[in-house]
């Protein structure tokens, strides 16, 4: 893009341009492979590769009161853990799947 935000064809990019194109090009690559056919179809026709990250780490990560709203129910649940009064420490400890 230009310093008005309209896009240049390839031919017209200087050299910086011309680096940050392919830099973009590849990093959208990156995340194509990693992501799964679900999330590439979110993001399959943005533009830059920010956009994609941004939008592959909301989906995956969820936002900022999410993670808040989790982290508060883990630390919830570590505080009140305690062993019951039949309960060996073993079974206790022991996470069944």
């Amino acid at each position: 893009m230009d310093n008005i935000g309209q896009i240049l064809p390839r031919g017209k990019l200087d050299d910086a341009q011309s680096y940050i194109y392919r830099l973009n090009s590849k990093w959208k690559k990156c995340l194509f492979c990693a992501s799964s056919k679900e999330e590439t179809s979110k993001v399959h026709a943005m533009f830059s590769a920010k956009e994609m990250w941004d939008t592959l780490h909301l989906a995956r990560d969820g936002s900022k009161e999410v993670r808040r709203s989790e982290l508060t129910i883990i630390r919830h649940q570590y505080e009140t853990f305690t062993m019951e009064e039949n309960e060996s420490i073993q079974s206790m400890v022991v996470v069944t799947p």
